[in-house]
């Protein structure tokens, strides 16, 4: 009786939207000039954190490998500016399948003796929620609260080009609430990223690639690829 109900449970999550995190970069770890605004857009592929609650659970027998945690579009934006010589701040807002999620950081420049080399951290916190179906009855609601600390190296190519990776550790705090059903748990995540930057100017344009690695819910070990495109303005 009680893996029945957790069926039903895990049914009107899967289907009441998905939580979708945005695990791009569409950084370098340059820093933004004091009082420069940056502005960007971008298209890839994030991490489902719905499915890391309840797809090892439904078919126990079934291996929890790469092919276990999907990744769905989202389509973001962003905003920043330069603090001081050293640090910059910026906001994110994405979309996904139905669900939202938000993020803000501080990137602070580490330093170094090349002056073609940057490197810097970049933690911030994330919340992504979703939006439940109340027409349907499937009236699940997942929401996530993160802390994400980013490790970012760049290596500048003349200034039209850029190559630059990222390694990335996050903690996110899940609840599920379903009528009378709640639960939270904490996800472990860790993410690699690398991604080229074309300049032209202030306009950029940076396609990248990458892999999100988690342990969900019941212990087992998935992996899902990164794959985003951004273009902007950082000033």
């Amino acid at each position: 009786m009680k893996k029945i109900g957790f069926v039903i449970f895990a049914a009107a999550v899967l289907f009441s939207g998905c939580a979708v995190m945005n695990t791009s970069m569409m950084e370098t770890a340059e820093i933004s000039k004091p009082g420069h605004p940056k502005i960007g857009v971008e298209y890839g592929y994030g991490l489902d954190l719905t499915t890391t609650l309840i797809l090892s659970d439904i078919n126990p027998e079934t291996v929890f490998n790469a092919s276990g945690l999907l990744s769905l579009p989202v389509y973001g934006m962003k905003a920043g500016i330069g603090l001081t010589e050293k640090m910059d701040i910026t906001g994110k807002l994405w979309v996904s399948i139905g669900g939202v999620g938000s993020k803000i950081y501080l990137k602070h420049k580490i330093p170094n003796v090349e002056g073609n080399v940057a490197f810097a951290v970049a933690p911030g916190i994330t919340f992504v929620t979703t939006e439940s179906d109340e027409e349907t009855d499937n009236i699940a609601d997942i929401n996530s609260y993160g802390l994400e600390v980013p490790f970012l190296a760049t290596y500048r190519i003349g200034t039209a080009f850029a190559v630059s990776g990222m390694i990335r550790y996050s903690a996110d705090f899940l609840t599920v609430k379903e009528n009378d059903f709640k639960e939270t748990y904490m996800l472990n995540r860790l993410g690699i990223v690398g991604g080229l930057s074309f300049d032209l100017g202030p306009f950029y344009l940076r396609p990248e690639l990458g892999v999100e690695m988690a342990t969900p819910k019941y212990g087992t070990f998935g992996a899902a690829p990164i794959f985003a495109i951004g273009a902007g303005l950082d000033f």
